[in-house]
């Protein structure tokens, strides 16, 4: 009996090792477990189109775009110069949406969501204002035997974000808190978008 008890103790003592080895490295997430930097110049950002390729949702893994995902991976974000200062940049975001009974990737907004006044105050640390641009409609009236003009003018939304974002390298990628995209977090938790250059 006492022999029965230790070999099913034993039993249970390899198993639980075996079972800690297992969670342990399948717990690890192969990106955001890569060393992280910090953004320390604007200049480091080159300029043109980065490709969207993931996120990541606060506790979660990062979350690669498959190739099934047509509208994500169609995403992507663009930095733009001025001379040689880096001044904006610019993320289009897509989406399924159903035009006519037809499931299509369209844009989530309007134009894409720009984000301008950008100054690294640390490492890392971007000051940003981004915004949401739209169309308004504008109804010129010529008198009673002309029709009305319709004219469209860019406009600028109230601020979508004005404050702080994370920016940085990681795993080949660029990493930046996401305050960008049409994700509602759940919750208050860290969300990074992932982009790699064009």
């Amino acid at each position: 009996m006492k022999k029965i008890l230790a070999l099913l103790f034993g039993a249970l003592a390899i198993v639980a090792c075996s079972s800690d080895d297992s969670s342990s490295s399948s717990s690890e997430d192969p990106i955001f477990s890569q060393p992280y930097t910090e953004l320390t110049s604007l200049d480091e950002l080159a300029e043109g189109k980065y490709a969207y390729v993931g996120n990541k949702i606060g506790d979660r893994k990062v979350g690669l775009v498959l190739e099934s995902n047509e509208c994500k991976k169609k995403d992507y974000l663009v930095a733009h110069r001025t001379g040689a200062v880096l001044d904006s940049l610019s993320y289009n975001n897509f989406g399924m949406k159903v035009n006519d009974n037809k499931r299509e990737c369209g844009s989530i907004f309007e134009f894409p969501r720009i984000v301008r006044n950008m100054a690294l105050e640390a490492p890392g640390d971007l000051k940003v204002l981004v915004t949401d641009d739209y169309l308004h409609k504008i109804v010129i009236d010529k008198g009673p035997d002309e029709d009305p003009e319709i004219k469209y003018e860019r406009r600028r939304k109230p601020a979508h974000y004005d404050g702080n974002i994370e920016i940085g390298f990681q795993a080949g990628y660029l990493r930046v808190e996401d305050r960008l995209s049409d994700y509602q977090r759940l919750k208050d938790e860290k969300v990074y978008l992932y982009f790699k250059k064009m």
